[in-house]
């Protein structure tokens, strides 16, 4: 008996990932616009500006990611720059060697449940999910598309 194969589903960034952006990058953006009117070109101005433009970087990357898992593999692509031409990445399943979930610390102890997913694959190279919309939906992915003792349920 064969089973429908579960649909591709899309993540992005969480809200609170996002709302972290956000601020930052209108901290920094106001601090080095301020001051560069208010003392001009110093070493602090250009300290300011370089964290602008890494929050800038970051804020783009906060609003515009986006983790496709479905049968076939993980399909990482950024909207903002696949408008300027960048490609989607794919990494498929069976290059997956090895998936670790990161438990950070709360109080000092393990949080109870995975915050972080790192995928090792056959390169030695790791992908990392984290800061993820529905964390729990995206741990379930990969522990299905993963696991072959899972996809045999």
């Amino acid at each position: 008996m064969t089973g429908a194969a579960a649909p591709a589903r899309t993540f992005r960034r969480s809200a609170g990932a996002r709302a972290v952006s956000t601020a930052c990058a209108l901290l920094f953006v106001a601090g080095a616009i301020s001051t560069g009117a208010a003392g001009g070109l110093t070493p602090g101005f250009f300290v300011l500006a370089g964290l602008s433009l890494l929050s800038l970087a970051n804020l783009a990357g906060a609003w515009a990611d986006r983790y496709t898992l479905g049968e076939t593999g993980i399909e990482y692509r950024n909207v903002l720059l696949s408008r300027l031409g960048a490609r989607p990445r794919l990494v498929p399943w069976s290059d997956v060697v090895g998936v670790r979930e990161h438990r950070g610390l709360r109080f000092g102890r393990l949080e109870p449940r995975a915050s972080a997913l790192f995928l090792v694959r056959r390169s030695g190279r790791r992908l990392v999910l984290d800061s993820l919309a529905d964390f729990g939906g995206v741990l379930g992915a990969v522990r299905r598309y993963c696991d072959p003792a899972k996809t045999a349920q």
